[in-house]
């Protein structure tokens, strides 16, 4: 029976080496659809521009050869002008133009031919002697131009600075509270179950709620302005969110960050504590260790796992913040990375619409979280890491 089984059993085994990679591919492929493709072709947009060029015409006739071609807001010299008629599609015909101008092409060459007035931008048909290229051939081609926007932008110094200033003053603080909050339920204390639905109230809140809690904690006629007063430590409320009041803006901005997004770090961290065996903790207690030394040196370096993943996803989603910031500080007063983004692709009154700089930003900060995130990967890694090399 044993000489029968193992052939069949052999037979099996190189599917089964396959059917981890065939599970795997529905995955894969879902990741270039929806992930790959849409993040290549948007980063596409800093390194890409789009640039019309006017073929000039041998003769006034959309058909004839060309001689010469002008990119756009090149100045021509009108020569002279034909003056003909086109059928509309009702039937009708209407007046048009061709000149026969003198331009600058491309390669620096002078070339004459003939344009369509739809293609020439001109203050008079009949009088003007010169116009500008308006139309033509829209190409695309390779550029810089776009990410030397956005590096010569005034507010891009400040943004940088700004936004690292966050991820410094946001992390350690809550990297410190939430394994304090996680040891707590580790723990088990009385009344623990209620101590986790405190904690985890802000994961119920959203970025422009939480902003906006924060605001009417800080704003003039706010919670603290008011509990101030009315213990007469202030004799009429303080403005503390203002252009030239940068410090506390960003003192509100950091605690409604650690007060909003602890609670990811918490979960994290509670997790991996489900991981680290008792008995190890235990042993700890009866060999004398201290708390500090317990956590120093048993929880901690058998935490590394999930500290990993919670820096690597805290540290992304510190970039991506966005809505507090606004709601706190306006799009003015305080600036951040993604700000600048939002701010070079809206169509608003404070807004660029350009969404090529806007890429340029979205590219930057995604090109820095892969940085800092490759960072953790080697810097917070376990022994067994270490060892593979």
């Amino acid at each position: 029976m044993r000489s029968k089984i193992e052939p069949e059993s052999y037979c099996l085994m190189p599917k089964q080496k396959l059917l981890p990679y065939l599970l795997v591919l529905p995955t894969l492929l879902y990741l270039m659809l929806f992930f790959a493709y849409p993040m290549v072709s948007a980063l596409g947009l800093a390194v890409t521009g789009e640039t019309s060029y006017l073929t000039l015409r041998a003769s006034a006739d959309d058909t004839a050869d060309g001689v010469g071609t002008l990119a756009m807001q090149t100045v021509v010299q009108i020569n002279e002008r034909l003056r003909g008629e086109e059928t509309l599609p009702n039937g009708r015909t209407r007046p048009i133009y061709w000149y026969g101008v003198t331009a600058t092409d491309i390669n620096g060459e002078s070339v004459s031919g003939w344009v369509h007035q739809r293609d020439v931008f001109i203050e008079s048909r009949t009088e003007s002697t010169t116009a500008i290229v308006q139309g033509g051939r829209p190409v695309g081609e390779w550029t810089l131009k776009h990410i030397n926007t956005m590096l010569t932008d005034f507010r891009f110094q400040t943004a940088i600075i700004n936004t690292f200033l966050l991820i410094i003053l946001i992390l350690p603080v809550q990297f410190a509270l939430a394994i304090i909050m996680a040891l707590i339920l580790q723990a088990q204390p009385r009344g623990s179950s209620l101590f986790l639905y405190i904690y985890a109230i802000p994961l119920g809140i959203s970025d422009l709620a939480a902003g906006l809690v924060w605001y009417s904690i800080f704003t003039q006629q706010g919670f603290l302005n008011s509990f101030l007063v009315s213990l007469g430590i202030l004799d009429k409320p303080y403005i503390f969110i203002s252009l030239g009041n940068e410090g506390w803006i960003l003192l509100a901005i950091v605690l409604a960050e650690i007060w909003r997004a602890t609670s990811i770090v918490m979960v994290i961290v509670v997790s991996g504590l489900q991981a680290v065996p008792r008995e190890y903790i235990e042993a700890g207690e009866v060999f004398g260790a201290s708390l500090w030394g317990r956590i120093r040196y048993i929880i901690l370096p058998l935490l590394r796992p999930s500290l990993q993943v919670a820096l690597i996803l805290r540290t992304i989603l510190a970039f991506q913040v966005f809505a507090v910031v606004v709601a706190i500080a306006g799009s003015d007063i305080f600036t951040i990375l993604s700000n600048e983004t939002f701010r070079w692709y809206d169509r608003g009154d404070n807004g660029f619409n350009n969404p090529n700089v806007a890429s340029a930003y979205a590219g930057l900060i995604m090109l820095i979280s892969l940085g800092i995130s490759f960072f953790y990967l080697r810097a917070v890694r376990t022994q067994e890491e270490v060892a593979k090399g």
